[in-house]
């Protein structure tokens, strides 16, 4: 591994999310970088594999051939070699000779470095104080939003008001992800953005980096739908393409039309489904399904397999593989992280020329998951997960659901069979 490919690599990701210095990252950047990483790649890299990368923890070894693939397809290459032969021109330079520089008097020396102080100061004092914005004034602001269709993409309409503060940059913010950020004009009243994905996400309104309001947008699915996840937007896969008799599954022509090419890595085959569930939530639910994984070819050889519950305050992630791939596996829980090179995971990898049961139970902070009616593992809730709102069956390659059933106690707020699934 070439050092200054991997420093020119981290730089360009820097570049791309905006953050500014990754000295000054946190725990949560982590995690909200693995989490877009995920998004643009299908691939999970844990916090613990990120801060590895980045310095932040003590690691002797180099990453992995995995995760730099993934890191230089995260900035738009299709592998670590794509990106190393990119970068030909990065080569090991020799030390230069040191400058000699005349000496200064220690007097002038102090005088440059207080005029640069005060003109430091001048400059935050002009352009970069916070705000200064009353409990009044604040309550004036107004933002609120409405979808403009049901399904996906959805197009959501902000109404907003900023009372008359004066901001340099006013902008609507979508998501957690930074890069659903827009600008709007501050004396303005509507604006418009566009959502590829469903889910529960909090739009803000800010002024010069403050958060002013912000408020819940669950973008919700008309009943199950299908897509292939991308860089930008995912490719819907429409009615015909899906089929819902006694299974949710790819159509076998559209099976066929996937794969009739060689491809270099199988592609993400996602399920959602995502809409108003009752008030249960996720602090006890019992959560049970029937799912396999159905490719079989050795560019999918994994079967990566990751059943998500969508949560108002977040998500819960279980992952599958078949045994020899469980070292790739992350459980993800409103982002604590399980991680399967640090953690025995094996009860995770599975045999899908049968069919898999996944069954999690969750009561107060604390959450069961049980495969194949046997517990694999425990774990408690760092906080609350929210009311329930969801779920995506993310498969490599392709899979198949037959059962989706959501409860408490006695009481059921969603059961799926997909048998005549069309007439519901």
């Amino acid at each position: 591994m070439n050092e200054l490919c991997l420093k020119q690599c981290l730089k360009l990701i820097e570049q791309k999310l905006g953050w500014g210095s990754s000295i000054d990252w946190l725990n949560q950047d982590f995690q909200l970088l693995s989490d877009q990483i995920f998004e643009d790649t299908r691939v999970r890299l844990s916090i613990t594999t990120l801060k590895r990368v980045w310095g932040k923890v003590n690691y002797d070894s180099d990453p992995s051939i995995s995760t730099l693939n993934t890191l230089a397809n995260f900035i738009g290459y299709a592998n670590w070699s794509a990106f190393k032969q990119s970068q030909g021109s990065l080569k090991h330079k020799p030390a230069k000779r040191p400058i000699k520089l005349p000496k200064v008097p220690v007097a002038i020396v102090s005088l440059i470095v207080l005029t640069l102080a005060i003109l430091a100061v001048a400059g935050f004092d002009k352009g970069e104080r916070a705000l200064e914005i009353s409990p009044e004034q604040l309550a004036k602001v107004k933002f609120t939003s409405q979808p403009t269709a049901i399904g996906l993409p959805n197009s959501i309409v902000f109404n907003y008001d900023f009372a008359g503060i004066n901001a340099a940059k006013t902008t609507i913010q979508q998501s957690w992800n930074k890069k659903m950020t827009f600008e709007v004009d501050k004396n303005g009243a509507v604006a418009t953005g566009i959502y590829y994905y469903p889910g529960y996400f909090k739009a803000k309104l800010i002024a010069d980096g403050q958060i002013l309001k912000e408020h819940d947008v669950h973008v919700k699915t008309n009943g199950w739908m299908g897509s292939i996840p991308g860089a930008e937007m995912p490719r819907y896969l429409y009615e015909e393409e899906i089929v819902m008799d006694e299974s949710l599954r790819l159509s076998e022509e559209t099976y066929k039309d996937l794969y009739a090419l060689d491809i270099e890595k199988a592609k993400f085959v996602d399920f959602h489904y995502s809409s108003d569930l009752g008030e249960i939530f996720g602090d006890d639910f019992i959560f049970e399904t029937r799912f396999k994984n159905s490719y079989r070819k050795s560019n999918g050889k994994c079967q990566t397999t990751e059943v998500l519950i969508h949560g108002s305050e977040g998500a819960f992630i279980v992952p599958f593989s078949i045994p020899g791939c469980v070292s790739d596996l992350s459980i993800f829980l409103l982002g604590d992280v399980v991680d399967g090179k640090t953690n025995d995971l094996s009860a995770f990898g599975s045999d899908f020329t049968q069919w898999q049961t996944l069954r999690c139970e969750a009561k107060g902070e604390n959450i069961q998951i049980f495969v194949n009616d046997k517990l694999a593992h425990t774990m408690k809730a760092p906080r609350e997960l929210g009311r329930i709102v969801g779920f995506r069956y993310s498969f490599l390659g392709a899979g198949e659901v037959d059962h989706v059933k959501l409860s408490r106690n006695d009481e059921v707020f969603y059961e799926e069979n997909f048998v005549d699934w069309r007439e519901h």
